[in-house]
């Protein structure tokens, strides 16, 4: 048998032995799919910016939706207060659309883009009544137990409105330092005039308000100062100034207390701030502490809006009323100069130095 000999040229080797080109088209594949991730990574951070971007106007058209529920159920509130009706609780959902005092509900507000209010609850004797701005302008506050309950206790609590400092810095810690000049006090919380009437029964005389009102100035301490006071009428209470707890986190506290007086299921404050604007809490309690139902001052307005698969909901709290402001002038006179008497008042005899417009003949209104 013959031999066979294969022929082996430099060329061949060469061809065998070279793999550059792999090395060529695993970099193209490993750039390829880096490439790939990051369009993939763009696209999803554009899909979920657009997300967002709707997201925000479905949540804006929700709470639109939620705030037109609000002044839909308001609106049938007034009317129902202006005619004398008693406003009544909404407890379920269901049922805008249908009869009874909350008939006047349209929750459909674009139905080709499913807007709507999906849910709207109505308490009308809420435990709890809130205030979110009492100023120097007195705020009016009937406090009426729905259940018919003689009301114990008076619960109030404030919170400064100035969010820029600490509260208790710089508040007293005496009851003398409440001065009428305002350009002196730094404390953050507002020195509190509270007016609390009894207005039970059906023989209301200017006389018997007066001699069962208890007016008090409660003066916010940075330290120590009273959480609690028995009930006493002006007529009884000469000292009405009180030093008042509080602290930068809880704001003041002050419950007033008629253990030592009988007590009625039906009351009137007025409430107004010095120096500062507070936000107030008002609760009505029985003598064990628990909070009653309270007609006749708010009703709490609890609204859920809905823009296709975005809900808002919203819950606030409305007067019975126009407003909760007093609508009378909380003064004789109210000013911020001086003030010059130019007329004399006694019985059968009055006397005016105003002479037509010309200069007063009283001395002591003479210009400098």
């Amino acid at each position: 048998m013959g031999t066979i000999h294969i022929l082996q040229t430099k060329d061949n080797r060469l061809l065998r032995h070279n793999e550059q080109g792999m090395v060529a088209l695993m970099t193209t594949l490993v750039l390829m799919i880096v490439i790939s991730l990051i369009v993939l990574g763009f696209a999803q951070i554009a899909r979920r910016n657009q997300r967002e971007s709707l997201d925000r106007q479905l949540s804006t058209q929700a709470f639109y939706a939620a705030e037109t529920g609000i002044n839909d159920a308001r609106k049938i509130i007034q009317e129902g207060v202006n005619s004398g009706l008693t406003i009544t609780d909404k407890t379920t959902c269901g049922g805008t659309g249908g009869g009874g005092f909350y008939a006047g509900l349209q929750p459909d507000i674009d139905p080709a883009k499913n807007v709507k209010y999906t849910c709207l609850l109505v308490d009308s004797a809420p435990k709890s009544l809130q205030y979110s701005n009492i100023g120097t302008t007195s705020t009016i506050i009937p406090m009426i137990s729905e259940s018919g309950d003689n009301i114990r206790r008076v619960q109030l609590k404030w919170q400064t409105k100035q969010n820029t400092i600490t509260p208790t810095a710089g508040c007293p810690t005496d009851v003398n330092t409440f001065v009428p000049n305002g350009g002196s006090w730094t404390c953050g919380f507002g020195v509190m005039r509270i007016d609390l009437a009894r207005t039970a029964g059906g023989g209301l005389t200017a006389d018997g308000l007066r001699d069962n009102t208890m007016t008090i100035f409660a003066v916010p301490f940075a330290s120590g100062g009273a959480t609690n006071v028995n009930y006493a009428a002006s007529t009884a209470n000469a000292n009405n100034r009180i030093g008042v707890n509080c602290d930068d986190t809880d704001g003041c506290s002050l419950r007033i207390d008629f253990s030592g007086a009988t007590a009625q299921n039906s009351y009137h404050l007025r409430v107004s701030s010095i120096y500062r604007d507070n936000s107030l809490s008002v609760e009505g309690q029985d003598a064990s502490g628990t909070s009653l139902e309270i007609r006749g001052a708010q009703a709490v307005i609890d609204v859920t809006g809905k823009a296709q698969d975005v809900l808002r909901r919203i819950k606030v709290a409305i007067p019975l009323r126009t407003t909760s402001k007093n609508m009378h002038s909380d003064y004789a006179i109210e000013m911020t100069g001086s003030l010059c008497k130019r007329y004399s008042i006694m019985q059968g005899f009055i006397s005016n130095d105003a002479n037509g417009g010309g200069s007063p003949t009283n001395a002591l209104c003479q210009p400098f």
